[in-house]
């Protein structure tokens, strides 16, 4: 009897110790490796509009700061599946290489401006330049791709709190991981034109550690423009969006630098009409 209690303790105990170990905070994991100079490694498949099969590849590093993501450096290659050959024929009329459509292109991002080279990038640069920098207006270093922000702790902290269900993830990236999904709707007004964004997303989160291996996400768009006074109706316009990233090698060492001066070109320098063409426009009076 007394053997038997004992083993029923000890398996209890382990079983307990089994939980607990599983039982880690997500939100606290990822706070964790918000840490200077240390960051992830992702990679990244979004397609737009299913009807077209337009595909995104992309793949690179972050670097985190002590509460964000600090710094990106991404490479991206667009598939344009069916529209290929018009995206060609639209290379020729304009004379350039068709490899500038479908060309890989690099991206930097830091915290007040984002560097970019290749694609289409490239017709703007003046000779002797490599990359064309401009101002984060509306950017901002992140995975990019999706419209939830699974590395901030604040935004991951409200998804996790309202997720409609969960269940064993399998394994990913060779760790047993737990997948959680949900479903959010954001709407917002932007010069006159309703925005409504209804996300279906899933994240699969490691049972060990707590980080997240994978995140995958569906977004229906719909844009309602208000029609001038008088006018008729107009239709809303509507597009899918969908992102499928896995993440690992979570605390590497990661330090992403901006270009050198030497190689990089103003943007806004490049699309603003010098003052020499400018003086042979009549404006009239």
């Amino acid at each position: 009897m007394i053997t038997v209690i004992m083993c029923v303790a000890v398996t209890a105990a382990l079983t307990s110790g089994v939980a607990q170990a599983r039982a880690v905070d997500p939100v606290a994991a990822l706070a964790k490796q918000l840490k200077s100079g240390h960051g992830v490694h992702f990679e990244s498949v979004s397609k737009t509009n299913p009807d077209y099969g337009v595909k995104t590849r992309s793949y690179g590093d972050l670097q985190f700061g002590r509460s964000q993501v600090a710094a990106s450096n991404i490479i991206t290659t667009v598939d344009y599946g069916s529209l290929t050959k018009l995206a060609e024929e639209v290379a020729k009329i304009l004379g350039l290489d068709p490899d500038k459509f479908t060309g890989s292109t690099q991206t930097i991002t830091l915290k007040d401006y984002y560097y970019v080279t290749g694609g289409l990038n490239d017709i703007l640069l003046p000779e002797g330049k490599i990359w064309l920098k401009s101002k984060n207006f509306i950017t901002r270093p992140g995975l990019g791709g999706s419209a939830i922000d699974v590395l901030s702790p604040r935004e991951l902290k409200a998804l996790l709190a309202d997720v409609d269900g969960k269940k064993a993830g399998g394994v990913v990236d060779g760790v047993p991981t737990t997948l959680y999904y949900g479903s959010n709707v954001l709407r917002t007004t932007l010069f006159d034109i309703k925005i409504s964004i209804k996300i279906n997303w899933k994240l699969w989160i490691g049972d060990n550690d707590g980080l997240i291996r994978r995140v995958a996400s569906n977004e229906n768009l719909v844009l309602s423009i208000k029609p001038a006074k008088g006018a008729k109706p107009v239709a809303p316009v509507k597009m899918q969006l969908s992102s499928d990233t896995y993440l690992s090698d979570w605390g590497k060492k990661v330090w992403i630098y901006a270009p050198d001066d030497r190689l990089v070109a103003d943007m806004l320098d490049q699309l603003t009409l010098p003052p020499a063409v400018l003086g042979t426009i009549d404006l009239g009076d």
